[in-house]
């Protein structure tokens, strides 16, 4: 059974293939919550995984969509990612309407933009990992050593497994920004919106055929977004893995 996760700043969600599980602390008290999984009948998605580039494009926005979701009902919880998405939308709704700044603005040649991009990003992320995201990156580390202890078939424990994951969403991000810089390095950049989606599904297909040796590149920076669990996190994250397994089991 292929199994996914996402992080919170009090807890984790693990998503097998019927049920997802969510395990988080409240007043110090840690609890959990069992769901479906929201994508298990979905027969968009469940076609669109069989097609290479096209299985990335939409789980991006079906991740998207359910993020969303989430987050627009518990914005309080959410308000750093909230805004960061409101602050790229109103940029990008000011250059649509007004073109002719972008040349104010950007001085550098497309390509060159990348690296700088990367750069600003990568401190912005320092910057959070050390205060307001410790531990939302804490249960990130703790969500990926439940997932390759499961993986690795229960083998020692939770907390002798790497906390660095191959289906991991920084991977996704690094690869795309690569791609986007060979895009626009030969000069093939084309709708920005489609380009993405592109880009993404194109990643996507790099994080499940490469091998371990190249995305020791990308696990790099997830070393930044991930931060080595304490027994808090990985309590939380064993006890989602042992309910997940035992729902997934009871309905076979």
């Amino acid at each position: 059974m292929k199994m996914g996760g996402r992080s919170y700043r009090n807890g984790i969600r693990l998503f097998g293939q019927k049920y997802s599980v969510k395990t988080y602390y409240e007043d110090g008290q840690l609890k959990y919550e069992v769901g479906q999984n929201a994508l298990a009948n979905n027969k968009l998605f469940l076609s669109a995984k069989k097609i290479p580039v096209l299985r990335g494009m939409v789980s991006i926005l079906f991740s998207i969509f359910y993020f969303l979701k989430e987050a627009i009902q518990k914005p309080t919880k959410f308000w750093p990612i909230l805004l960061f998405i409101i602050f790229d939308i109103s940029l990008e709704i000011y250059f649509q309407l007004f073109p002719n700044s972008i040349a104010s603005v950007s001085f550098l040649p497309t390509p060159a933009k990348i690296p700088v991009y990367l750069v600003v990003v990568i401190s912005i992320i320092l910057l959070l990992r050390m205060t307001i995201l410790q531990e939302l990156f804490k249960f990130h580390g703790a969500e990926h050593k439940a997932i390759n202890y499961y993986q690795s078939d229960y083998q020692q424990n939770i907390a002798s497994h790497s906390r660095l994951a191959r289906r991991c969403g920084t991977n996704l991000v690094v690869f795309y920004l690569f791609i986007i810089f060979i895009f626009e390095t030969l000069g093939l950049g084309f709708n920005i919106y489609l380009e993405t989606l592109v880009a993404i599904g194109i990643a996507y297909e790099f994080i499940l055929i490469l091998p371990e040796s190249i995305l020791n590149i990308p696990y790099l920076v997830q070393m930044i977004t991930t931060i080595e669990p304490d027994s808090k996190h990985l309590k939380a994250a064993e006890k989602a893995l042992d309910i997940l397994i035992s729902m997934e089991e009871r309905d076979k």
